[in-house]
């Protein structure tokens, strides 16, 4: 449903991969942007947890 879409998921208010359990994060088909884009919801979850933990993903080739 249109309520669902895009950061919305997969509710309003959890849409960042954050649950409200510390610690515990969301990735899937069920987050943004959705399982027609594959990797891209465990990537955008990884990214906020190093965030979290004050680093950053270098999104560049690996070597």
């Amino acid at each position: 449903t249109f309520d669902q879409l895009l950061f919305n998921r997969p509710v309003p208010g959890y849409a960042q991969y954050r649950s409200p359990v510390k610690g515990l994060y969301m990735c899937g088909s069920s987050t943004h942007p959705g399982g027609g884009v594959m990797g891209a919801p465990g990537a955008n979850a990884a990214r906020e947890i190093l965030a979290d933990l004050g680093r950053h993903m270098d999104m560049g080739a690996a070597a």
